[in-house]
Order: C-alpha cells, then structure tokens, then sequence
C-alpha cells in the first residue's frame, strides 16, 4: 500500500498569490506554546484574548502583523509539551521589533496592582516552565480569503543532510494542494521551516487549513490518486521518514475577525 504523504502547519489569513510568485524568502512567524493546567484551558484562551487580544488587532490594523491567532490540540501524543499555541505572522523581523515595542507599550498601561494580578492568573492557568516560543520562516504559503479555516493538520519533517525538501515540496506537493485549494477543498496550505535554529525533531513543517476535518478524505484521495511510485520513491530519499509525526489543531480565535 502506498504511503500519501500530505505535507500540512500554521495558519496566515492573506491574500492568495500565486506560488511561483513567491520566490525570496515569505514571512516570518513567531509562535508561542504554553501548556494550561488541567481544567484551565479555557481561562488561558479567555484571558490571552482579553487582555492581549487589543494589542494584537492594533498591530494588525496597522499593518505590523499580517495575522494572529490562537489553536489548541485535538490530537493528542504522550509526548505533549504544549496544549495552546498563539501565533503572530509578520512581514521581517524589523515587525518582530515592532511587536516587541508593541509588548512594551502595552505592559506600560498597566498598573502594579494589575501587573501582579494577571501574573497570579497566569500562574494558576498554565504549568511553570512550559512556554517556549519558535521563530519560523514560511517557504510557501496559500490562503484563501473567501472561507474562515477552522482546522490547521500539521506534519512535522526531518530532511535528510544535503537534500532539498522545500524544492521537492514545491515541485511535487504544492501543486496537489493548489488544486484542492482551487477546488473548495482546503482553504490554505504551505511550509515553513526553522529562522532560528535548534528545534529538535524537524527541519521542516508543513499544514493546510480546511473549514471541516472531512477535507483530510479529499487531501488523501487526491495524494492516492495523482502521486507516481517515483515521486514517492524521491520523498523517502529526499527526507527522514522514522521522524515524521501528524497533529490536528483547532483555531479557537482568528485575530481580526468577529467571533461569535
């Protein structure tokens, strides 16, 4: 039986354009983890919104952040360091200054008494010492502007020394996705790899977007049906399969767009 391989991660709301078009370096994306405590997942969701939410849409509306918003797991691995996860996607790190400037301002506002409140919550809500943050750098990225995605499928990549995997994710595996895109079936896609380096277990994450989970029936009969044995013959040398993992998230906030 052959294996599909659906390369799929993390989410920018913009404009569609072409992939080709895309020939430099895309953008940038900060992403943040954290790991609630149990129960307390909701608080965490709830509370990021409130209190940072403002300052995430003002960079947005000001052309700082291209997009933002925050995703938690509807798969789950007993490795889980992280069960919420907020990203902000910009368009080069003199943004990634901005955002930080944006940090500052906002922590300006508030006062002691405020500072050492929300502290308190965030203590109470999230497990100590389980944040960390990745910078990324999207190699490719497609999203429709027409439907709001609701699910991210993320698979993670390992390349192999010397091998290319982004060119072969262009050449074999955009194409596939672009004409689901096209089609209704997704509603974005793309790549991204390490900006800062030192991740361990990936070089390469890819995702595609959709509005249901049955587009994952679409996506594995269009790999089925249209990928040859040397294509996958090409995959398995181009990159470490034994590392390769999937996860579904769920996008419990858009930045920018009403919520119901």
């Amino acid at each position: 039986m052959r294996r599909v391989i659906a390369c799929v991660a993390l989410l920018c709301v913009a404009a569609v354009l072409p992939v080709a078009a895309q020939d430099g370096p895309g953008p940038i994306s900060w992403i943040a983890f954290n790991k609630s405590m149990p129960g307390k997942s909701r608080d965490l969701i709830g509370m990021t919104i409130e209190e940072d939410g403002p300052m995430y849409d003002g960079l947005m509306k000001d052309g700082t952040l291209l997009a933002w918003g925050i995703a938690i797991p509807i798969t789950h691995r007993l490795d889980d360091q992280w069960n919420f996860v907020l990203w902000a996607n910009m368009a080069d790190w003199s943004k990634i200054g901005e955002l930080q400037a944006g940090f500052e301002k906002m922590f300006a506002t508030r006062t002691p008494e405020k500072m050492a409140a929300m502290q308190m919550a965030a203590r109470e809500a999230t497990v100590e010492g389980a944040h960390h943050d990745w910078i990324v750098r999207y190699q490719v990225m497609r999203q429709s502007t027409e439907v709001m995605p609701r699910y991210i499928n993320v698979s993670y990549y390992t390349a192999k020394p010397g091998q290319d995997l982004t060119a072969y994710y262009k050449k074999n595996i955009a194409p596939v996705y672009e004409k689901l895109l096209n089609d209704g079936a997704i509603a974005g896609y793309g790549m991204y790899t390490q900006e800062l380096h030192g991740e361990p277990g990936w070089t390469h994450i890819g995702w595609y977007t959709s509005v249901d989970l049955g587009a994952t029936d679409a996506v594995n009969q269009a790999f089925e049906s249209s990928f040859t044995e040397d294509q996958m013959t090409e995959a398995m040398s181009v990159m470490d399969w034994s590392s390769h993992k999937d996860q579904v998230l769920l996008i419990v906030h858009l930045g920018g767009t009403p919520q119901e």
